[in-house]
């Protein structure tokens, strides 16, 4: 093999280590454990560690109700919050419907702003389990659409 070809094949070969090298960097996963304090957001979402989504709903216009249905296999929690992207959001009230058929107002009343929360609701009983979440009365701010997601602990 003559000496450019030499050459250029260990240029191509340190070329195609490098490039592979930079693909792995990028996809190492996560680090485990929580959070440092003051970590910064995640995809517009403050910092939720020790926090798990259990449902999400867009929503649109003026509503009476709207049902943001939560799955069974997510378990028992002992308290809630919700969290509002891409608009703001006005809520007249909320009803939590638990497993059992009982629902239960936190009196929660409030307009919420684009990548807002509500506070951490803590579920009457401790620790129970939750078929959905209810807005009642509401409406969406400029008549967009916004997303609501249902976060538990």
């Amino acid at each position: 093999m003559p000496r450019s070809s030499k050459s250029i094949s260990r240029l191509l070969a340190v070329f195609l280590v490098a490039a592979l090298s930079a693909c792995a960097v990028g996809h190492a996963p996560p680090p485990s454990g929580p959070a440092p304090a003051g970590a910064p957001s995640v995809a517009g979402h403050p910092d939720m560690t020790g926090w798990r989504l259990l449902g999400d709903a867009w929503v649109s216009g003026q509503f009476a109700r709207q049902i943001i249905r939560v799955g069974k296999s997510d378990g028992r929690i002992a308290r809630v919050m919700l969290v509002i992207t891409n608009g703001n959001l006005d809520v007249g009230d909320v009803m939590i419907q638990f497993g059992n058929g009982q629902r239960w107002s936190p009196g929660l009343r409030n307009s919420f702003g684009d990548g807002s929360r509500s506070r951490a609701i803590d579920l009457p009983g401790h620790v129970r389990s939750i078929r959905g979440v209810e807005l009642v009365r509401g409406a969406v701010s400029s008549g967009g659409r916004v997303q609501v997601e249902i976060w538990g602990q």
